[in-house]
Parts: C-alpha cells; sequence; structure tokens
C-alpha cells in the first residue's frame, strides 16, 4: 500500500476555497467593497438574473477602480447569496471581459 498522499481530498479542497474567498475579500478596500455590494444589490432588484460581467460593467459604469485582487467579486457575490439577494443557478455564459478568456462565468438568480 503506498503512503502517497491522495490528489483528491473534498474536504481540504473546500477549506482552501473558503480560505481564498476570506483573504481576498479582506484584502479588498472597505470603500470598494461598499460600492461592489451597492452594485450587486442593484442589479438583484433591477434584474431577474445577472453575472459577474454585469457587476464589473456597473462598477465600471460608476468610475470605480477595480480591486488589487478581481476575484474579490466573487467573495462578494458569495456574500450577496449568503444575506439572501441572489442565488446561484446551475447555468453559465461565457465573459465577455476579454482578461477573462471567454471562460464560463455562472449566472445568479435575482431574489429581491
Amino acid at each position: 500500500m503506498s503512503t502517497q498522499p491522495s490528489l483528491f481530498d473534498v474536504p481540504a479542497a473546500i477549506e482552501a476555497r473558503d480560505r481564498a474567498i476570506e483573504q481576498v475579500e479582506a484584502n479588498a478596500q472597505p470603500a470598494w467593497k461598499l460600492h461592489c455590494e451597492a452594485a450587486i444589490r442593484w442589479l438583484a432588484k433591477t434584474r431577474p438574473e445577472f453575472t459577474t460581467d454585469d457587476v464589473w460593467e456597473l462598477m465600471h459604469q460608476r468610475l470605480n477602480p477595480m480591486p488589487h485582487e478581481p476575484r474579490a467579486v466573487g467573495a462578494m457575490m458569495t456574500n450577496a447569496a449568503k444575506a439572501g439577494w441572489i442565488a446561484p443557478t446551475d447555468r453559465y455564459t461565457p465573459s465577455a471581459r476579454p482578461e477573462c478568456h471567454r471562460r464560463p462565468v455562472k449566472i445568479w438568480k435575482s431574489l429581491l
């Protein structure tokens, strides 16, 4: 029997994900987080569904600076879901943001 650890450990993966989300949120500027939260809440009140691309677009329209860690938007979406504003769907759409290289982004359902 091998003593080599498994490549796959779901509980460790969940813990690492949650730790990373907490870290990127903690490192985001408080003013930026307030603006991002307001953008997510506005989208949740005005659209039945949206993606992080929509959050980025609204933030850009309002001339809010980028966070030093763009993954902070994901942490803010997670917070909004925990607050009951939005819920994830099982659907994805390709991102329109060039830096995302058309990777799939989750479609979120508004609950407000």
